[in-house]
């Protein structure tokens, strides 16, 4: 009889239960972008993952919980990788520019865009909840890996100027969110291709230096 090494073994479960998670995160993504939060079911989610039920509370404790992990692991994951350039690239001018257009892939793509904007009209719905879920957002994109104000444009910002940026990359949000919006409300007229542009001029008319 062959005798097989123990870290083998240990390693072939720990591979099938992270295909197993990564399943359910490619069954909920699709899900909660195609039907929102509310809408979606965890057995919906459990059938199209190939897996039951129970194999999602293995990994996590409730649809919430699964939904907030679906952001950290898959949205967040995008945007610290932008960071990630933004940070090893000099010039201030181009790392606008890094960040423009991660922000244009995200409004023009098919569903990252539309779980930020799912996550935001989670939280509006639960006022009681808004403040947590608001520093869960900030956490997950203004963290310590996140973008900054100096990052973008410098240090040499006074507390005006910087305050002024920190408001128009809020407002520069909203605007994107309602753009994904009208994208799933008019797709005839809104188009990817029309997107990209209007993202763009949304982007220099905000954030002009």
């Amino acid at each position: 009889m062959f005798n097989m090494h123990p870290s083998r073994i240990t390693r072939r479960p720990q591979a099938r239960a992270e295909a197993t998670k990564t399943r359910i995160l490619d069954a909920a993504q699709s899900l909660f972008a195609e039907l929102g939060f509310e809408n979606t079911q965890l057995d919906e989610v459990a059938a199209r993952a190939g897996c039951s039920r129970g194999g999602i509370y293995a990994h996590y404790a409730s649809k919430e919980g699964l939904f907030l992990a679906l952001m950290e692991h898959r949205v967040s994951a995008t945007f610290r990788a932008a960071c990630k350039k933004i940070e090893e690239e000099p010039d201030l001018k181009e790392r606008r520019n890094i960040f423009k257009r991660w922000l244009v892939e995200q409004i023009c793509g098919p569903e990252s865009g539309t779980l930020t904007l799912e996550f935001k009209l989670y939280a509006v719905r639960r006022p009681e909840r808004r403040d947590e879920l608001l520093r869960l957002y900030n956490a997950l994109f203004t963290g310590t890996d996140g973008i900054s104000i100096d990052l973008l444009f410098g240090k040499k910002l006074t507390k005006t100027a910087r305050i002024a940026m920190e408001q128009r990359i809020a407002v520069l949000g909203g605007a994107l969110s309602a753009l994904i919006l009208e994208r799933h409300f008019r797709p005839a007229l809104l188009t990817p291709s029309h997107l990209q542009p209007l993202a763009e001029e949304i982007f220099d008319a905000l954030l002009h230096t």
